[in-house]
């Protein structure tokens, strides 16, 4: 208080004798640095390096300048001198200003309004202490203006009028409204002061919604048309009002996308299983990335799915692609469409959706793409299609007839030029195939042994099998029908004492349920169709005995489950040559197949003793397959576990014995046995897979075996992918296999090498798209290394070179998109039986996510037999519930942001951050430089609150180096504001001192008069 009452003594002198501010400044300076200046009274006021904010010296000019009245004009001069000297800050002026309560008092507020027109645009912070200080300051100060603002609106409303005066009062109040609203430093700090101050944020709302219904009573018209728009972006502050240089290229500027297509390709095939809410997720991942709408997404999921199946041939691809297409995709469709709906928007028609209307609008004008699926199909594609759809209710027979009409000549033509010779594909007999589905499903059921025998013994027929396991696949009935089968397996035991035909039926059955359940293993994966803790004899089995491809079983543990005394049982059966069958009474089939590899062993080494001959050994392995067709598989699956633990030298003996059990049976011994055609089919084709796994043969033409390098391999691969436009399947399994071969950066590595020898900006563009997708063969792991070993390197070897604009701008969004992508996990997955839904091995980590099936449901349905993942929550309705009960924004989002990031991607994260740092190090500006700015930003304009853990990660100085180094406008509030976590004091902190260094450094650069 000493100190003030020296400060207004000095006031009083200066007043009194008429000071001009530029004497003020001299005197209170000269105060400042000798004993003995003006009068006794001020010596050592302000000692040399403490600001006058310690000694309230704003509070003290401004008390006196509002003593009256009216305001003083001279000592608001002093107080603006001051200012503008660095003896009082910012902050403490503009706090001072906002305490001042007597609103009563029109020309004393019109003169502080008047100042503040001013100084606003020359608001700023010079030294730390002012940081802390300045939001808080702005935010008071906003609700002030909203106090003298609402205070005349009511008294317009309540009286009718305004005086002159208050009228000029209120002009000026919109003045620095405008102003203040035009400064987005100002904007920054008020967005991080609302965080900060809650309180006085919610006040601001309140007095917002005061004035709001008071101009709408009154009928009040404002001088200033936009002052209302701008006091709702005051009261309601967010990041979007802020500016930020928008580096992700537009949607508009994108005709065809190449980002659709493949990642699905690749989705597809490594997760076949998954159900609709997981594609859903992965679509509104690159709807965001990309700004789609959901026109164009649809637009981009349908003509995905044709370009797709206008390039597969092989049986298997191209059933399941079919039944994605006139299965899941639909379903897809309607999910993401009742997602996206905004609550309390007028409800979009019930019998067809429009976007997906405007969406086939678009897909009529490719004719190209028509035709070549209408030739294929030998129909019209979009009237086979939509006819299915209309049951769903995504379009309507109206639209179905409009397009149909309009694709009915070319049709027509197409079928007139193809002379009836076009081979039918499987895509005309994949609808029809959903009714056996059903109805194998249904018969498995029942007790019936005759009846379940008949049935799955034509399942095998042809290619049948291959189209109810992809509908299966896609409709998520697949874990339904191997459970059941697993159930008829079981039911097929042999009961003792039983002879004659049951006998035969019930193995019969064994054999089939067996070589059925074995085939869908080795196409999809233990892990995908079976439970970890299953306690079936199938289960058991495929644990502990059957070799899978990147699951090697040891033949020994192998051997440690046989029975001595049933192993010597079956040796001397199977080597009687008389020996047709084994005696059921003695021994099940359950009990053979255990211990079918003690028997091989055994065999093994007696041959290579030579104490038993080749013919003996044809004999023994002869009368194995003669039993049942499932003991060869058995068998086959001992030997390949054992070929992978002998030498070289040692494997001519186990191959000749798989080969035996490849060798055809005669028409006499097909015809002993019921349907033993189709079974001793299914089993070649079961055998011959694992004996590929193991030990391809040299001749075979494989994806997975070449004598070329992997880099000629990749190249290869690559060609048919430019050449394509898109990413064909074939090609998704030969780039699997070398993500397999190589390793995750080899291929990251590859992958960003094709990226960066493209010449022009549209091919590079396209080349990124196809990159991203193709990186999601392993998302996790090929961003790891793309962070760690590829792009550091890179960018310090090839600096200069062709690392430059727009090459280092495509890199860094590459780099983003993978990382956005990483960090969204499912927030609700299908248990921890879906959890491993994949049908190769993955590095996701979704246990995390099984806690949020109940609510999934909301959105998906059950996974029942018959709701599966197609089961709609009763239309869109029940989307927006599951949705809202996700805790997700109001477009419904099916993904959450993870709290932290997995400790492997968390290092990559913070080694790329301390390459950054190093980047930013010196004082010259270099690509490596924008590389750094342009991964920061679009991390943050793509990520948006979704990368927060990864914007946890960077280095304290990073930015404010950055901002150091980068002497362009690049950089801008919205950018700072959006990197930091306001809701704690730390992120404040660091935001605030970020934004004043930007606003000092703006200020200087631009030469700001204050």
């Amino acid at each position: 208080m000493k100190e003030n009452n020296k400060i207004l003594q000095l006031i009083y002198v200066a007043w009194r004798e008429r000071w001009t501010d530029s004497q003020w400044g001299i005197n209170i300076k000269k105060a400042r640095h000798r004993n003995r200046t003006i009068t006794e009274i001020n010596i050592f006021v302000l000692p040399r390096g403490v600001s006058g904010d310690v000694y309230n010296l704003a509070d003290c000019l401004m008390q006196q300048a509002l003593i009256g009245s009216t305001a003083n004009p001279l000592v608001l001069n002093y107080l603006k001198h001051s200012l503008c000297a660095h003896l009082v800050s910012h902050s403490a002026v503009l706090r001072c200003i906002a305490k001042y309560d007597k609103l009563e008092r029109v020309y004393c507020i019109t003169s502080l309004l008047e100042f503040l027109s001013g100084i606003i645009n020359g608001v700023t912070c010079r030294i730390k202490s002012e940081e802390a200080l300045l939001p808080s300051a702005i935010t008071q100060l906003v609700y002030w203006l909203l106090q003298i603002f609402a205070r005349t609106v009511q008294h317009y409303e309540l009286y009718g009028e305004i005086s002159s005066e208050q009228s000029y009062m209120l002009d000026q109040t919109c003045l620095v409204i405008d102003r203040l609203s035009q400064q987005q430093f100002l904007l920054s700090m008020l967005y991080v002061g609302c965080h900060e101050e809650l309180e006085i944020c919610g006040r601001i709302r309140d007095k917002y919604a005061t004035i709001k219904g008071s101009l709408t009573n009154s009928n009040f018209t404002l001088s200033s048309p936009n002052v209302e728009q701008q006091l709702q972006q005051m009261a309601y502050i967010e990041a979007k009002h802020l500016d930020i240089q928008q580096l992700n290229p537009s949607p508009k500027l994108e005709k065809i996308s190449c980002c659709v297509q493949p990642l699905l390709a690749v989705e597809v095939l490594l997760n076949p299983c998954k159900d609709t809410s997981y594609y859903v997720a992965e679509l509104q991942m690159v709807q965001r990335l990309k700004g789609y709408s959901n026109t164009k997404l649809f637009y981009e999921i349908i003509r995905a799915g044709f370009l797709t199946l206008s390039n597969v041939a092989d049986t298997s691809p191209d059933t399941m692609w079919g039944a994605f297409m006139f299965f899941k995709m639909p379903h897809i469709i309607k999910q993401l469409h009742a997602l996206q709906r905004v609550p309390g928007e007028q409800p979009p028609p019930t019998d067809y959706i429009p976007e997906l209307v405007e969406a086939l609008e678009l897909l009529i004008e490719d004719n190209l793409l028509l035709d070549f699926m209408d030739t294929k199909c030998s129909c019209n594609m979009i009237e086979f299609l939509l006819n299915d759809w209309t049951k769903q209710q995504l379009v309507s027979d109206v639209h179905v007839k409009k397009f149909a009409s309009q694709r009915e000549a070319a049709s027509q033509l197409l079928k007139k030029c193809d002379n009836g010779q076009q081979t039918p594909s499987n895509i005309n007999f994949i609808k029809r195939a959903e009714v056996p589905l059903s109805g194998v499903l249904k018969t498995l059921c029942t007790n019936k042994v005759q009846d379940m025998v008949n049935v799955l013994c034509q399942v095998p027929v042809g290619n049948s099998f291959e189209l109810i396991l992809s509908v299966a696949t896609v409709e998520g009935r697949l874990k339904t029908f191997v459970s059941r089968l697993i159930q008829c397996n079981e039911n097929s035991k042999p009961v003792p004492g039983e002879l004659g035909k049951l006998c035969v039926i019930r193995s019969t059955l064994f054999d089939v349920s067996f070589l059925m359940l074995t085939s869908i293993v080795q196409t999809y994966g233990s892990d995908v169709v079976l439970s970890e803790r299953g306690d079936s004899f199938f289960e058991k089995w495929v644990r502990e005995c059957m070799v899978e491809r990147n699951k090697l079983k040891n033949p020994r543990q192998i051997l440690a489950l046989c029975d001595d005394s049933i192993v010597d049982e079956l040796l001397l059966s199977l080597s009687k040559p008389e020996a047709a069958q084994l005696k059921p009474s003695n021994l099940s089939w359950q009990e053979t197949c255990l211990n079918l590899p003690g028997v091989l062993h055994h065999v093994l080494i007696a041959w290579e003793q030579e104490t038993l001959s080749s013919a003996d050994v044809k004999s023994i392995l002869d009368n194995i397959k003669r039993r049942l067709f499932s003991f060869s598989v058995c068998a086959t699956s001992f030997l390949c576990a054992y070929m992978y633990s002998v030498r070289e030298t040692e494997l001519l003996k186990p191959l000749n014995m798989i080969q035996q059990f490849l060798a055809p049976l005669t028409s006499e011994e097909l015809s002993s046995q019921e349907n033993a055609k189709e079974r001793l089919a299914l089993s070649y084709q079961i055998i011959r897979k694992m004996q590929h796994d193991v030990h391809p043969a040299p001749s075979t033409k494989s994806r997975l075996i070449s004598h070329s390098p992997l880099v000629e391999q990749f190249r290869e691969v690559w060609r048919t992918v430019v050449e394509a436009g898109h990413l064909p399947v074939r090609a998704a399994q030969t780039l699997e296999s070398l993500l397999l071969a190589g390793g995750a950066a080899w291929l990251a590595t590859q992958l960003v090498e094709q990226l960066l020898a493209c010449k022009y900006t549209r091919d590079m563009s396209h080349t990124m798209d196809v990159v991203f997708a193709v990186l999601h063969l392993d998302i996790e792991k090929t961003t790891e290394a793309l962070l760690q070993f590829v792009v550091a390197p890179m960018m310090l070897r090839r600096q200069g070179e062709d690392i430059n604009e727009p090459q280092s701008l495509v890199l860094a969004r590459l780099c983003v998109y993978c990382l956005i992508s990483c960090l969204e996990t499912r927030s609700a997955s299908a248990a921890s039986a879906l959890a491993g839904m994949k049908k190769r091995s993955r590095s996701h980590d979704e246990e995390e996510l099984a806690a949020n099936v109940a609510k999934v449901r909301k959105v998906i349905g059950e996974g029942s037999e018959n709701s599966s993942d197609f089961t709609e929550a009763a239309g869109a309705g029940a989307g927006l519930g599951g949705a809202a009960l996700l805790g997700t924004t109001s477009t419904g989002e099916l993904r959450a942001t993870p709290v932290s990031l997995k400790e492997s991607l968390q290092a990559s994260v913070q080694h790329i951050f301390a390459v950054f740092v190093q980047f930013v190090s010196g004082d010259e500006l270099s690509p490596k430089t924008v590389f750094v700015y342009q991964f920061i930003s679009l991390l943050v304009e793509c990520g948006g609150d979704r990368v927060a853990p990864v914007l946890r990660l960077l280095p304290p100085n990073l930015v404010q180096q950055l901002l150091k180094v980068l002497v362009t406008d690049d950089i801008r509030v919205g950018l700072i504001s959006r990197l930091y976590d306001l809701r704690v004091a730390s992120g404040r902190q660091s935001a605030v001192a970020d934004l004043c260094l930007w606003r000092n450094m703006q200020m200087a650069r631009h030469s700001i008069h204050l």
